[in-house]
């Protein structure tokens, strides 16, 4: 072998080399940590009690479709719901908690209620599973059956139906330790709702107050 082709063929090797390296770096890089088995994974998620999101939900009916932005914080049992540009009709805030739930609109007054479905469609004109959502904001079913489980190769779940309703998860990524969905499809016809551009916070880094 002469120097000339010598020194190719160690060029060559050395491309070979820099194309491995740098394809594993960038699924270092892209790839958010996962749990390999479904049911530790739904566990790990389950437990998780404390957080916060903020991002858009977009409703679509057979006739209109209107956009929110969106803000949840989870403490525990209770919950708070924040809705501002929502569907046109002013802010809303949702404050839960076991048995009890109090809906203050912008320009109404306080209602409280024991739960927030019926209310909230009376007021703004759309069912909102906020029982279920809970769950399924997280990447897993609410307690109860849920059929037509699909999953990713890596166990995350991608889509199933539960209370009449189908949930399709369309992006995940990794906030903290955690592997969270950014952007969910939530439809029960004509009905469609889309959370997106959801921003994870771990664990919520104020108390909520009853």
């Amino acid at each position: 072998m002469n120097r000339l082709t010598e020194s190719l063929a160690r060029a060559s090797i050395l491309l070979g080399l820099s194309s491995i390296l740098l394809s594993c770096a960038g699924a270092v890089r892209m790839d958010a940590p996962v749990i390999s088995e479904w049911d530790a994974r739904k566990a790990v998620l389950e437990s998780l009690s404390e957080w916060e999101f903020t991002g858009s939900i977009n409703v679509r009916d057979a006739e209109e479709a209107h956009s929110s932005r969106i803000r949840w914080r989870q403490n525990n049992e209770l919950y708070r719901i924040n809705l501002w540009g929502t569907f046109n009709i002013g802010a809303t805030e949702v404050n839960g908690k076991p048995g009890e739930v109090r809906i203050e609109q912008e320009g109404e007054e306080p209602i409280i209620t024991d739960t927030p479905e019926q209310l909230l469609y009376d007021r703004i004109g759309y069912e909102l599973p906020v029982t279920e959502l809970n769950f399924w904001i997280k990447g897993i079913p609410a307690p109860g059956p849920s059929q037509e489980l699909s999953f990713a190769d890596n166990q995350q779940l991608l889509s199933f139906v539960q209370a009449g309703w189908r949930v399709d998860y369309l992006g995940y990524t990794n906030f903290g330790q955690q592997t969270l969905p950014t952007r969910i499809r939530v439809q029960k016809p004509p009905l469609r709702l889309d959370l997106i551009r959801l921003n994870w916070t771990l664990p919520s880094t104020e108390p909520l107050t009853e």
